[in-house]
């Protein structure tokens, strides 16, 4: 009888391998079978945990978050003073980005941008950010509290900026804005703190 650690792994193999091929591939164009032979576990498999190829994709997208990842070091980052816990906050998303690029390619497929589950779920992950995130910038505001669409509006510059930056290194190389991460991250950090007159 296979153990739960077993069967987490085969599970894991195939979101895994059912990412990488979906964001490769495209969803449509990706069968079970393949998902199947090169995560390593039989196509029955796939159906015992997910139940259909579809299930299987929004599965792997309602199960996607940084901010998951962010609530992890709320503690650590609610210690430093808010200029650095923006920065931190800016490099770790910067990170999350490169690590899965997979991710970014299948969400961002022309045959995903127009599925309404997908979408939505993406709309979702998106204002996780901008809340995770907000809680800092209202620190950072003191004693002078923006009206809330005011760091919604700020939080999203933040994220689509370090999004535009991840996706142009990634296609282009460091010469696309050859300034470095933590240069780049520390002056976006400035203007939205400070704005463009002050920075």
């Amino acid at each position: 009888m296979p153990t739960t650690n077993n069967r987490n792994a085969k599970k894991e193999r195939i979101l895994n391998t059912a990412l990488k091929l979906f964001s490769q591939q495209g969803y449509h164009a990706t069968t079970t079978k393949e998902i199947a032979a090169e995560s390593g576990v039989a196509e029955g498999l796939i159906f015992y945990h997910f139940g259909d190829k579809r299930k299987l994709l929004l599965y792997l997208v309602n199960n996607f978050s940084f901010v998951t990842q962010l609530q992890e070091e709320a503690p650590e980052l609610s210690m430093l003073p808010a200029e650095e816990a923006l920065f931190q906050y800016g490099l770790t998303y910067l990170k999350f980005l490169r690590t899965n690029m997979d991710y970014l390619m299948l969400i961002w497929s022309p045959e995903l941008i127009k599925d309404a589950e997908v979408s939505s779920e993406v709309s979702r992950l998106i204002a996780g950010f901008g809340t995770a995130g907000g809680s800092i910038l209202k620190r950072a505001a003191g004693s002078s509290p923006q009206p809330e669409q005011t760091v919604q509006v700020a939080m999203m510059m933040m994220t689509s900026s370090i999004l535009v930056y991840c996706i142009l290194h990634s296609r282009l190389g460091q010469e696309a804005l050859p300034l470095g991460d933590e240069l780049y991250i520390r002056e976006l950090v400035q203007l939205l703190l400070n704005g463009y007159k002050d920075a």
